[in-house]
């Protein structure tokens, strides 16, 4: 089943003026999940890791509203999963780094493969933000592209596979400008993968 891309609009914090503090604290389990709303039915932004570090907005009964400043998106996790030290003990973990490795080569390998069929660049980079969260750097051009819809939806799948789990990818132009991002939640079918941008 096509699972949902859903516009994280209203996820993004536009002002740092609205924080309450900028308290810091960090994750204390090996995978805790960042939801879009206090309730554990509520759709998973992506995992995050053990030791990653967050910016508390406010406390809502069990629940922490969190800003995560590498992706710039705010969202909830159990105050059970975060503490103000950060974990000294390494925990084994899913080896994202290495799935961003394998996603990465395999995004500049479709890019170059795209480019010599029909002489289009594509995708220029990829970046790593941690965890299951990701940045995709487009050629400007590409974005005004009638493939480009169906392109970036098969980037996201094989991140999401890659991953295994609820993932989250960006994709810029080459100035460093967002122009969508992608997320899932798995309650209804799309048939524009691209119905939403940021």
């Amino acid at each position: 089943m096509v699972k949902l891309l859903i516009s994280i609009f209203s996820l993004f914090l536009f002002s740092f003026n609205l924080l309450k503090s900028e308290e810091k604290i960090f994750a204390i389990k090996s995978i805790s999940n960042f939801h879009m709303n206090p309730n554990p039915e509520s759709p998973v932004i992506y995992p995050v890791d053990l030791g990653k570090e967050m910016i508390l907005i406010k406390r809502h009964e069990d629940w922490l509203n969190l800003l995560d400043e590498q992706t710039g998106l705010v969202g909830w996790s159990l105050n059970e999963n975060f503490s103000e030290q950060k974990p000294d003990e390494n925990i084994a973990t899913k080896d994202y780094d290495k799935s961003f490795k394998i996603f990465r080569e395999r995004v500049l390998e479709m890019s170059k493969s795209i480019e010599e069929a029909i002489s289009i660049k594509t995708f220029l980079e990829v970046k790593h933000l941690g965890g299951a969260a990701a940045v995709v750097i487009a050629n400007n051009d590409w974005f005004n592209g009638r493939r480009h819809a169906n392109q970036a939806f098969q980037v996201y799948e094989l991140w999401k596979n890659q991953n295994q789990s609820p993932s989250f990818l960006s994709f810029k132009n080459n100035d460093n400008e967002e122009k969508f991002i992608f997320l899932v939640r798995t309650d209804q079918d799309i048939s524009n993968p691209l119905n939403s941008v940021v």
